[in-house]
């Protein structure tokens, strides 16, 4: 094969790669864009979803669903670890320290129950529809134990907006599946 034939097939096959990899990527875009235009914060579904890089890559509801899923779990266990060092830390204010408590356990609850929804998608989407639902209710009990205390905690206002859009993304996606 002559020289200039050859970089014809290269041009030819790198041209190719590119247009399927944007075709790809448009569709994944749409996967992401459906579900999260249904979710009561379009940015925040995106910015919570591309935490996870495979996220962006999924190409079925199913896929997205269990990464989703599987994240939020991990974020409410991490969030939970964030309070037992707030807890820890000398520092916090003795006023935080029984709503950190409070709510220490409302998160191990919304992690089990972000789990539990991840392992009933393939067996009983209804099901993990209502463990989600359910783990919006925990959110919501630790919000209003903060404000009957009369206290403002700001890393834990901001871990429950995140752990809200994780809901809303939940329960689009059991919704969907």
């Amino acid at each position: 094969m002559d020289p200039p034939t050859r970089k014809l097939i290269m041009l030819l096959a790198f041209s190719l790669a590119i247009i399927y990899s944007a075709s790809s990527a448009s569709a994944q875009s749409k996967l992401m864009h459906k579900v999260c235009s249904k979710t009561d914060d379009y940015r925040s579904c995106v910015a919570a979803l591309h935490l996870d890089p495979r996220a962006a890559r999924a190409a079925t509801l199913f896929s997205l669903s269990e990464i989703a899923l599987r994240a939020a779990a991990k974020d409410a266990a991490r969030s939970r670890k964030h309070v037992d060092r707030m807890l820890a830390d000398p520092n916090t204010q003795s006023s935080w320290k029984p709503v950190l408590e409070t709510c220490k356990g409302h998160l191990d609850t919304v992690a089990g129950q972000f789990l539990v929804a991840s392992h009933e998608l393939t067996t009983d989407t209804m099901s993990a529809n209502y463990d989600v639902w359910m783990a919006s209710h925990e959110i919501e009990a630790c919000l209003e134990f903060m404000r009957s205390r009369e206290q403002d905690i700001p890393p834990l206002i901001t871990t429950c907006a995140h752990a809200k859009t994780q809901v809303s993304i939940g329960l689009v996606i059991t919704n969907e599946y």
